[in-house]
């Protein structure tokens, strides 16, 4: 099993991990895990770009029965690498953090790395040099020398983004409190797009009530927005959004 790093903890669990790990056990409190490796042989495709470090980080959020209930690619050495790494994680089994002995859900961050199974054969000793790129692979390296940013997925600005976040589709979710009255008032949220359009790690920054916030991440889950992208690449962008929940309008009586 091996422990991630949480999210209040980055720097002492990376050079504590050992530590920190039997501490935990021992106070009743411990942090996500995983059971799997987060490791992936590169896609044949990037292969000749001889990508420096081919990882992709993930904010994952693992609730109390260990599901995976969402995660945020957040840096990728190539925008490529995606798909794959997503494939990965999804695949892997959580356990749940424990506080005080008790499962709760937490985010934490994880890391899926990726390798040449050819150069890791020839660099062990076990396999020739492999052969020389052909023409049309050292011109996708060249390409990807000259503009290695542009490739790297990152989260982008909105003044970098090619056109403006655009909403495709939402359906507006209205609870009721415990008095059976639907929600009504104003609340903040902050949330992530990703390079689908689809809606990551939501949260609520203030709100009027308990019922307008759940209506509000409730909303969340329905709402989609057009791909985001970078100089044509895949990109992610935070988004900070007011949110109105207005009282029904009470019927009138027809009048003669």
């Amino acid at each position: 099993m091996k422990l991630l790093r949480r999210i209040a903890r980055v720097g002492l669990v990376a050079v504590f991990g050992l530590a920190l790990g039997l501490l935990a056990e021992s106070t009743g409190t411990r942090p996500i895990q995983l059971a799997g490796q987060l490791e992936a042989e590169i896609p044949r495709a990037l292969k000749p770009l001889l990508l420096d470090n081919p990882t992709v980080r993930f904010l994952v959020t693992v609730n109390e029965e260990g599901k995976l209930v969402d995660h945020l690619a957040v840096e990728a050495t190539h925008c490529e690498l995606l798909p794959r790494a997503e494939e990965i994680l999804t695949g892997v089994v959580f356990e749940p953090a424990v506080d005080q002995g008790k499962p709760v859900q937490a985010t934490a961050e994880v890391v899926v790395s990726f390798y040449d199974a050819e150069q890791r054969a020839y660099q062990r000793g076990l396999a020739p040099m492999p052969f020389g790129s052909t023409t049309a692979e050292s011109a996708s390296r060249r390409l990807y020398v000259v503009a290695r940013n542009n490739f790297v997925y990152r989260r982008a600005e909105p003044s970098e983004l090619d056109q403006p976040v655009r909403l495709r589709e939402t359906k507006i979710m209205v609870l009721k409190d415990t008095t059976g009255q639907p929600a009504a008032g104003e609340c903040v949220v902050e949330f992530y797009v990703d390079a689908r359009g689809e809606v990551r790690m939501p949260r609520v920054l203030s709100s009027a009530n308990d019922t307008v916030a759940l209506s509000a991440l409730l909303t969340l889950q329905h709402t989609h927005f057009e791909p985001i992208t970078r100089k044509g690449m895949p990109a992610y962008v935070r988004v900070r959004q007011p949110m109105s929940f207005a009282p029904a309008a009470e019927e009138k009586p027809a009048t003669k």
